[in-house]
């Protein structure tokens, strides 16, 4: 498990910029409506003590997670932490790089949009025609695969059923994620997401400028850090799926008003055996609040089917299921065909 920093921590915006940003947001960005925008304005912004305010920056403005020790944690946990950590080196590295005054010029001038292909819209479209929304990760083959090699395999999924693409912009997937996500949002006209571990505002921005509709933002990662992320998101016009792993997140997230929910897209993947992990989704799924959407992460078309019946109202389909050698479908066309049949009506 991964909790708040609370060693050498590194400061977002010293000036506060950024917090009062998302404290003081007051931007209409559909399709959250304004209880749910103040629900993540109150919860960033509490009070107006100094004191209260210096420890909502320490909470808020920096990067916000720190890898506990490994030692008793599981194999998939200390993978966790350890991907965390490396992500906040590298965005550490890139911060100090920066000149004094640049991010926050950046953050400042970064203005809400408003994607043509909007996640929460497509999800309930599906939903209301009876379907279930297929949401499939792509992510380059190899480092010397191109962002527009890396597009027109999106663009394939998007003929072939899929209605939404995620794209994978950690270093580990790829040397420059930023480019790849701007190249598929070029090439595809439904919603793209940017699947990544973010921590910091300066990735929203950059997703923001990229063309993208969303993020995917990790309830265990951020912790506190979560409506202040989730509330820059909703002021630049972004959905965010909000990924938790047990009934106890799920109901800390709950009074937030969140709109999309996500299980076992990154964290909960590290479940093994496929019967548990379904029904750790199933509970979590009955248990969001009315009028909230559930994204699940799958790995066959029986368990999306599993998922559907459950309530689900998309599912994932991680990368490793479609591409590479080791996928564990050969044929992406066929499969993506078959979900998107299985996936329209109660088969």
């Amino acid at each position: 498990m991964v909790a708040a920093a609370t060693q050498q921590p590194l400061a977002w915006c010293t000036s506060g910029a950024f917090f009062r940003t998302v404290a003081s947001s007051s931007r209409r960005c559909l399709p959250y409506n304004k209880r749910q925008q103040q629900r993540l304005c109150d919860a960033a912004s509490s009070s107006s003590r100094p004191d209260t305010l210096d420890m909502r920056r320490r909470c808020c403005c920096r990067i916000v997670c720190e890898a506990e020790g490994e030692e008793g944690k599981t194999q998939g946990e200390s993978r966790l932490g350890s991907m965390i950590r490396n992500k906040q080196r590298i965005l550490e590295s890139k911060l100090r790089s920066m000149p004094a005054g640049e991010l926050e010029a950046k953050l400042s001038a970064t203005r809400a949009v408003s994607p043509p292909n909007n996640l929460l819209d497509t999800i309930a479209q599906q939903v209301l025609q009876g379907r279930t929304a297929i949401i499939v990760e792509a992510a380059r083959l190899s480092p010397a695969e191109s962002p527009e090699s890396l597009a027109q395999r999106c663009a394939n999924y998007v003929t072939w059923g899929a209605s939404a693409v995620s794209i994978c912009t950690d270093e580990e997937k790829s040397p420059n994620g930023v480019a790849d996500l701007t190249a598929v949002c070029t090439a595809v006209n439904v919603p793209v997401l940017r699947k990544d571990w973010i921590l910091h505002p300066l990735q929203i921005a950059e997703t923001c400028a990229a063309g993208a509709s969303a993020i995917t933002a990790v309830y265990s990662v951020l912790s506190k850090g979560t409506p202040a992320i989730l509330n820059f998101a909703i002021s630049l016009g972004l959905d965010a799926i909000v990924e938790v792993v047990n009934m106890k997140e799920l109901q800390e997230v709950a009074p937030l008003g969140l709109p999309i929910y996500g299980f076992n897209l990154s964290v909960g993947l590290a479940l093994s055996l496929p019967g548990i992990r379904q029904d750790i989704s199933k509970s979590l799924i009955g248990e969001i609040p009315f009028g909230a959407s559930s994204v699940v992460g799958i790995y066959s078309i029986e368990e999306a089917r599993a998922m559907k019946a459950a309530g689900a109202d998309a599912v994932y389909i991680k990368h490793e299921v479609l591409q590479g050698q080791q996928a564990t479908e050969k044929e992406p066309k066929l499969f993506l065909e078959n979900l998107q049949v299985a996936m329209s009506g109660d088969d």
